[in-house]
């Protein structure tokens, strides 16, 4: 009885111990399924991970793509502009590079003659290289030169200026016809100035380094060469009023600096008469070619101007009958009347007669040594033959020269300041 109940916990252990075993088998066969299914987890998400890798790549391989296309086009492009180059040079070549070199002197970079010059602070040399190079860059580009048109824009602004003064002592006890008056000068100026503006901001390279220069001392104008073309047209450079000095301009005025016009009340007042509105014209001083073609001027103009201009100053004084008998002694060389009287009496005469045919401004017509002189002086403070400074060419003393014979006695071949004259 005891040994069957010993076998029986045998048995029953037995049977514990093998239900353990199943157990430990289940839970054993339960782990491997979770990291088998941990695994696979991890595989998928490797799996997912790499496709979008592949998309990332994809996304890369089309901008890539794109790029390539882009870079092929722009080559294309540039392999098209080569070829157009190329051909361009075997037609121009030699044109294209002095053109290449000549952008270099507009530069001004280093190492060019004119960055040296530069440094060296020569300005007159400075100078006179900006313009060489300016002639030489308008002769090769075949530009049309407007410094012409600017200097005659600067002069109807200095009328306009010298207007407006005159009106001023002319209304001053009329506020209201000084206001209608100015209305209209001050349309007729700001039209001016906006053309003024619009030349001047075409320049560039050694014009624009060059006039920049010249025009950023206030005091360019009072250059010895337009003081004394001042005082030759009888303006107030040759008496010791000092209205060119010290002229009384408004704040808005500023472009209008400079000498005498026809519109200048203190020389009004020196002649002693008005001049109408034709005779302004006539005498007005413009150096750009017309709408006709024909230059508003040339030195035999001047002097015959000048000499027109004394003769109305006399036949205000004297009457038409003791003008012919005294006409001969009163102030002028013999030389200088008998010129007069040979324009004047000379029916046929045109303005270019001796130079030109009917045509008008021919096309290889040499440079008016007038317009020559007070464009140097003007844009860039030169003087032909003169090598000093150009800022120590302003001066601001009283010329006291006498009126009237600078420009009206030179000769045409001798139309420029050298050294010697100062």
């Amino acid at each position: 009885m005891y040994q069957t109940a010993k076998e029986i916990e045998l048995q029953t252990r037995e049977g514990q111990l093998r239900n353990r075993e199943l157990e430990l088998e289940r839970e054993k066969h339960e782990l491997q399924l979770q990291r088998s299914k941990a695994e696979v987890e991890n595989y998928e998400l490797r799996i997912e991970r790499r496709k979008a890798e592949f998309k990332m790549e994809e996304l890369n391989m089309n901008i890539d793509k794109a790029e390539l296309q882009k870079k092929e086009t722009e080559l294309k492009e540039k392999i098209g502009k080569l070829e157009k180059m190329e051909t361009e040079f075997q037609k121009n070549g030699a044109d294209i590079i002095r053109l290449a070199i000549s952008k270099k002197f507009r530069r001004g970079m280093e190492g060019t003659k004119e960055h040296e010059l530069k440094q060296s602070r020569d300005i007159n040399a400075l100078q006179r290289c900006r313009y060489e190079r300016y002639v030489y860059e308008q002769d090769l580009d075949e530009a049309e030169d407007r410094l012409a048109e600017f200097l005659d824009l600067e002069t109807g602004l200095r009328e306009i200026a010298q207007r407006e003064i005159c009106l001023r002592g002319q209304f001053a006890q009329d506020p209201t016809r000084l206001e209608e008056a100015f209305e209209a000068t001050q349309k007729e100026y700001k039209r001016l100035e906006h053309e003024w503006w619009m030349i001047r901001d075409s320049f560039s390279g050694p014009l624009e380094r060059g006039f920049e220069l010249w025009r950023r001392n206030p005091k360019w104008y009072l250059h010895r060469v337009l003081r004394e073309d001042c005082a030759g047209r009888g303006g107030c450079c040759g008496r010791d009023c000092g209205c060119c000095l010290e002229r009384k301009l408004d704040w808005d005025r500023e472009r209008a600096a400079g000498h005498c016009t026809v519109e200048c009340g203190c020389c009004q007042n020196a002649r002693g008469f008005d001049l109408s509105e034709d005779e302004k014209k006539k005498f007005s001083i413009r150096y750009a070619v017309s709408q006709d073609d024909e230059r508003s001027l040339d030195l035999k103009d001047i002097r015959l101007k000048n000499l027109e201009l004394k003769n109305l100053e006399l036949q205000h004084v004297l009457s038409e009958e003791a003008l012919k008998d005294t006409l001969m002694q009163y102030e002028f060389p013999d030389g200088e009347i008998a010129k007069y009287e040979q324009y004047t009496n000379e029916a046929e005469f045109t303005d270019y007669d001796s130079d030109d045919d009917d045509s008008g401004c021919p096309a290889n017509q040499v440079e008016d040594p007038y317009y020559r002189r007070i464009s140097q002086a003007s844009i860039w403070g030169l003087v032909d033959g003169n090598f000093e400074n150009p800022f120590d060419l302003i001066d601001e003393r009283p010329t006291r020269e006498p009126t009237w014979q600078l420009v009206a006695g030179q000769e045409e071949n001798d139309s420029t300041m050298t050294e010697s004259d100062y």
